[in-house]
């Protein structure tokens, strides 16, 4: 039971909670059911339909890498929201944050922990 509870603990903390949100430019579609069909892309199609501005964020992962992937995704379901079938990377920054906690006795115990930051233009091709 004790290992079940772990595991199902385990798997909450490591499905990566990202935050992300989406201002609205365009024209909003019905959303997209299924967000891993939302495809990211490095530079403009001719002809694309753009929808909204997405940015999303993670400092979740055991490394930089899982924390970008749990970033990209939360960018493909903000996306899938307003119904936007791609996403053009606009911007991938990293922010750190460095915490001080001092302990009884004296001397700090200092921390840091890194958030991935990704930018896009969500956008409707045919």
């Amino acid at each position: 039971m004790k290992k079940t509870l772990l595991l199902l603990f385990s798997l909450a903390i490591l499905a990566g909670c990202a935050e992300g949100s989406a201002l609205v430019i365009g024209d909003v579609r019905p959303a997209i059911e299924d967000h891993t069909m939302v495809k990211i892309l490095t530079t403009m199609p001719e002809g694309a339909e753009q929808i909204a501005l997405v940015k999303a964020s993670s400092g979740d992962g055991w490394n930089q890498q899982q924390s970008l992937d749990y970033a990209v995704d939360e960018l493909k379901r903000q996306a899938a929201k307003v119904g936007a079938n791609a996403v053009v990377l606009s911007g991938q920054d990293t922010s750190t944050e460095v915490t001080g906690v001092p302990v009884y006795g004296g001397g700090t115990i200092v921390t840091s922990s890194e958030t991935q930051i990704v930018k896009g233009m969500a956008i409707w091709i045919d």
